[in-house]
C-alpha cells in the first residue's frame, strides 16, 4: 500500500537520443516506482527545456518533464517545481553545463532544494584527500596536465608509463596511456571521445603535438600507469557505493568488481565491461585470507572518505568510490564520483545492494524534506 505523497523529487538529466530523451531509463523507472511506495512523486526533466513553456519574463512555477506512470509508460507533462532536485546530469560540453546551472539557479531561487552537491574535478579531490595522513598511502601521485613540460616531466618521473584522464567525469571515455617502446618511440593506448579503443606507436618527437590534439580544451590529470590487472591480464577495479540512508547517515550499499576487456586499459561498464562479486573474484587471484584483508581495507577507506569530502566540498548524498588493486595486492583510491552508476550490482546478482542503491536516494530525499517540515512546524 502506498503512503500519502509528502513531496516531489525532480531528477535533472542531460538530453540524449531516444524516447524519452535521456539515459539511465531502467534506474529512473525503478526510482519512480520506489518513490511512489515511499511517498515521493518522482519526475525527470532536461534542463535545456525545463522552462521552455515560459513566456518572456514569466516566473512560471511549473516545468516540463517526464514521469513513469501506473500504466508502466513514460509520459511527458507539466510539473510543479520539485521540492528536492536530484542532479544526475553527466555533461559532455559547456552548453550542457550552462543549461543545468541556469535551471538549477532558477529552481533554487524559487524554493527547491538540492539533494546533494557535486564534487569538483579530480585534481581538487586529490588535493583535499592527500592532506589526510591515513589516506595518503592509498593515493597515486597526480599531476595536472598543463602542456608539453608537464607531460615530459611526468614521463620522466613515473618511469614505465603514465595514465591520463579528464579531470571531470568521463565514464572511461577519452583516456590515454603512454609507455616507452624505446628511446625514440612511445606507445599510445586508450579510448577516444566516443569510447572507441585505439593503440598506436609514434616517434617521441611527435608525442606532444599528438597529446595536445587528443586533450583539446578539456582539463586532464596525469598519474603513473598502475598495473591493475588480474592474473589473466584483464583490467578491473572495485566499485564501492556509499549512500546516505533514511536517517541521513552514510552506509556502504555494496561493493563489486568491474572487469574490462583484456586488450583494454579501463574496466568501466560503459566500455563493455562486466561485473562480479568482489570476494570470490579477489580470492581467485590472492587467496581467501588476503582477499578478505583487501575487502576490509576498502570498507575502512569507504567509511572515511565521505566525511572528509563533505568537510571540503559541502553536503553530499552518495559516492561511487573506485579502487584499484595491483598485482601485489596493494589498494589504490582511483577516483570518487558524486553521480555514480549502480548497474554493477544488478550484473553481480546482488539483489539487496541493487534494491538499496535505488531506495536510498528516495529515503534521503524524504529525510531532507521531513527535517525541513519539522523545522517549519516547530
Amino acid at each position: 500500500m502506498s503512503l500519502n505523497m509528502i513531496g516531489t523529487l525532480g531528477v535533472m538529466v542531460c538530453r540524449r537520443p531516444g524516447s524519452p530523451p535521456f539515459a539511465e531509463k531502467e534506474f529512473l523507472r525503478e526510482l519512480s516506482l520506489r518513490g511512489r511506495k515511499l511517498g515521493m512523486q518522482v519526475f525527470v526533466f532536461c534542463p535545456d527545456d525545463a522552462f521552455a513553456a515560459d513566456d518572456a519574463g514569466s516566473r512560471s512555477d511549473r516545468i516540463k518533464g517526464y514521469c513513469y506512470g501506473p500504466d508502466q509508460q513514460w509520459s511527458s507533462g507539466s510539473f510543479p517545481l520539485p521540492d528536492i532536485i536530484y542532479d544526475r546530469g553527466l555533461h559532455r560540453n559547456g552548453e550542457e553545463t550552462a543549461a543545468a546551472s541556469e535551471s538549477l539557479n532558477r529552481m533554487l531561487q524559487r524554493g527547491s532544494r538540492l539533494w546533494s552537491r557535486g564534487l569538483p574535478g579530480k585534481q581538487k579531490v586529490h588535493q583535499l584527500l592527500k592532506h589526510s595522513a591515513a589516506l595518503r598511502p592509498y593515493l597515486p601521485a597526480t599531476l595536472s596536465y598543463t602542456g608539453d613540460e608537464s607531460l615530459n616531466r611526468a614521463l620522466l618521473a613515473f618511469g614505465s608509463g603514465i595514465f591520463m584522464k579528464p579531470s571531470g567525469g568521463s565514464q572511461g571515455r577519452h583516456t590515454l596511456c603512454i609507455s616507452w617502446i624505446d628511446e625514440l618511440h612511445v606507445k599510445l593506448q586508450g579510448r577516444d571521445r566516443i569510447n572507441r579503443m585505439f593503440e598506436q606507436t609514434i616517434p617521441l618527437e611527435k608525442m606532444n603535438d599528438w597529446v595536445r590534439r587528443f586533450t583539446g580544451r578539456r582539463r586532464f590529470i596525469i598519474q603513473p600507469f598502475l598495473k591493475l590487472h588480474n592474473r589473466n591480464g584483464e583490467p578491473y577495479d572495485i566499485r564501492s557505493l556509499v549512500q546516505k540512508n533514511d536517517r541521513g547517515l552514510w552506509s556502504i550499499t555494496g561493493i563489486a568488481v568491474r572487469q574490462g576487456a583484456v586488450q583494454g586499459l579501463t574496466s568501466n561498464l560503459h566500455g563493455g565491461g562486466t561485473a562480479y562479486p568482489a570476494l570470490p573474484y579477489l580470492t581467485s587471484d590472492f587467496g581467501e585470507e588476503k582477499a578478505l584483508k583487501i575487502i576490509q581495507t576498502i570498507r575502512e577507506l569507504s567509511a572515511q572518505l565521505p566525511s572528509l569530502l563533505e568537510e571540503g566540498f559541502g553536503r553530499l548524498g552518495e559516492l561511487g568510490i573506485d579502487f584499484g588493486v595491483d598485482m601485489s595486492g596493494r589498494v589504490w583510491i582511483l577516483e570518487v564520483n558524486s553521480k555514480p552508476g549502480r548497474r554493477a550490482f544488478t550484473l553481480t546478482g546482488d539483489g539487496d545492494a541493487a534494491r538499496l542503491s535505488v531506495e536510498h536516494p528516495i529515503q534521503y530525499a524524504r529525510y531532507l524534506l521531513l527535517r525541513q517540515l519539522r523545522r517549519v512546524n516547530t
